[in-house]
C-alpha cells in the first residue's frame, strides 16, 4: 500500500474511535497533545492499545479520569509521584453537564481560571449537580507526562 492509503486508513480508524464517543486523546495509541489535567497541571499521554475491562481487578487498583468528551481536557485524580498512584491504570468516567458547561464551571472552577482542572474542582461540580458522573466507559493503561513549558 502507498502512504496515502495508510493515511486514509488512519483517518478512518481515528474517526471510528471518536464516533464511539471515546475521544482520541486518551484512547488512541501513541503520544497525545495536552490531554489531561491533574492538580491544575496539564499532561499529555502515551496511550497503549489496552482494554482491561473484565479483569476483576479491585477498585483500588485504578485511578480515575473524568472525560468531558470534547468540552475540555480530561481531569485525572492522580499523577506519577502522587501517593497511591496506580502506575497509569485508569478507569475512565464519562461526565456530562446537564445545565451546560458554563454552569459546571460556575459550580466547580474554584480558582477562577476558566477550566475544571483538578479533582477537587470536579468534586465541587459533581456535588452541585452541575456535573454528572455517567459512569465508567473504559479501563485502560497510559502514562502521564507533563506538558513541557514553553520557552
Amino acid at each position: 500500500m502507498n502512504r496515502k492509503a495508510f493515511r486514509v486508513i488512519g483517518v478512518i480508524a481515528t474517526s471510528g474511535v471518536a464516533a464511539l464517543g471515546l475521544g482520541t486523546a486518551a484512547y488512541a495509541s501513541g503520544v497525545s497533545g495536552p490531554a489531561i489535567y491533574v492538580d491544575h497541571v496539564l499532561y499529555r499521554t502515551v496511550a497503549t492499545p489496552t482494554e482491561l475491562s473484565g479483569t476483576g481487578a479491585p477498585a483500588q487498583s485504578w485511578d480515575t479520569i473524568y472525560n468531558f468528551f470534547g468540552a475540555q481536557p480530561s481531569v485525572a485524580t492522580a499523577a506519577p509521584g502522587d501517593p497511591g498512584f496506580n502506575g497509569g491504570r485508569w478507569q475512565v468516567h464519562k461526565v456530562s453537564t446537564p445545565n451546560g458547561y458554563a454552569a459546571a464551571l460556575a459550580a466547580g472552577d474554584l480558582d477562577g481560571n476558566g477550566v475544571l482542572d483538578s479533582a477537587s474542582e470536579i468534586q465541587a461540580a459533581l456535588a452541585s449537580g452541575a456535573l454528572v458522573d455517567d459512569g465508567i466507559v473504559k479501563y485502560f493503561v497510559c502514562t502521564l507526562n507533563k506538558v513541557p513549558a514553553r520557552p
